[in-house]
């Protein structure tokens, strides 16, 4: 416990610390990933400071339907230094097998991100920022339950595009630590996570996402949940608001230590078609639509999961940037 202690005190005098930094707020070499937009798979740098979008998704899987509806989710931008950033999200899962409870679930986020002062490492200039960040989980249903957690968190994060494949590669690096309100237990997380994106060229894109969280709220007890994400996909641009795009996407999460194997597996490959339409220079429409196909399987102590099937996604929301 003393060790932990000393994480959180030591996370909180860095980030204490870096305010007091001379800023430097000229613009540098790299293109910093949370001033764009996203089309047809490709990332736009704009100038506009703020973003907010809100889009409905419908996700049909073999065991059951997913209808997720993010009410907001951007970027606000304060001063020179201050970002408030935000992502409020509901769903509602309806299980085909009848015996099973349908739920729905929020997750939520809010965080305030300082800009710091650059720095260079090597050939490479590193966007670096100080965050204070609380997130909502919780789910519930007329048959089970109700768990939810808001952990409070404050940490620091690092970022750069580097010259790494065809089209370049970003990079992230994020460290975090915090206290937890549980609704069994509460406790403290610690969370490290590293995040890239590649553009490999001729259309492909290959991002990851590896994650390590130390647990002790709830029912986890000094519980290490790590998970990796990969995602590639091909772009093909039929014309300037459609685009075609098959996809492969693979996410594994593991539980350490436990005395029985403790596991979740999803894979899923797919093919999609994309829509993105400018209704002006601030305000856009965007799409997706397409079959997959998806496996998954889980397992612990006293469950064990698989299914396989088609499904079936759809996404369609609206996005300004002021």
């Amino acid at each position: 416990m003393k060790i932990k202690l000393k994480i959180l005190f030591a996370l909180t005098a860095f980030s204490i610390f870096s305010f007091s930094e001379e800023e430097n707020l000229e613009k540098g070499d790299i293109v910093l990933k949370d001033r764009g937009v996203e089309k047809l798979n490709f990332y736009h740098p704009v100038k506009e400071q703020n973003k907010f979008s809100t889009f409905t998704e419908f996700d049909f899987r073999p065991d059951k339907n997913i209808y997720q509806w993010t009410l907001a989710e951007g970027y606000q931008s304060i001063t020179n230094l201050w970002d408030f950033n935000y992502k409020i999200e509901k769903e509602f899962h309806q299980e085909k097998n009848r015996e099973k409870p349908d739920s729905h679930v929020w997750d939520n986020e809010i965080s305030l991100v300082r800009r710091n002062k650059d720095k260079k490492i090597g050939n490479s200039t590193w966007a670096y920022r100080t965050f204070f960040k609380i997130n909502h989980a919780e789910t519930d249903g007329k048959k089970i339950q109700r768990t939810s957690t808001y952990k409070f968190y404050g940490g620091q994060k690092i970022s750069s595009f580097l010259s790494l494949g065809k089209g370049g590669t970003y990079v992230e690096f994020e460290a975090a630590a915090g206290g937890v309100k549980g609704s069994l237990k509460n406790g403290y997380s610690l969370l490290v996570s590293l995040k890239t994106g590649s553009n490999l060229g001729y259309g492909i894109q290959w991002s990851n996402t590896f994650e390590n969280e130390y647990m002790n709220y709830n029912q986890y007890r000094k519980i290490n949940k790590s998970k990796w994400e990969t995602l590639l996909k091909w772009t093909y641009e039929l014309n300037e608001n459609w685009a075609f795009s098959p996809e492969l996407n693979f996410k594994i999460e593991n539980f350490i230590p436990k005395k029985q194997e403790n596991y979740a597996i999803e894979s899923t490959i797919g093919s999609y078609i994309l829509y993105s339409k400018n209704l002006n220079d601030r305000l856009r429409i965007f799409g997706k639509i397409g079959p997959s196909y998806r496996i998954e399987k889980s397992k612990s102590k006293d469950f064990h999961y698989s299914k396989s099937g088609f499904a079936g996604y759809a996404r369609l929301g609206i996005e300004y940037i002021f």
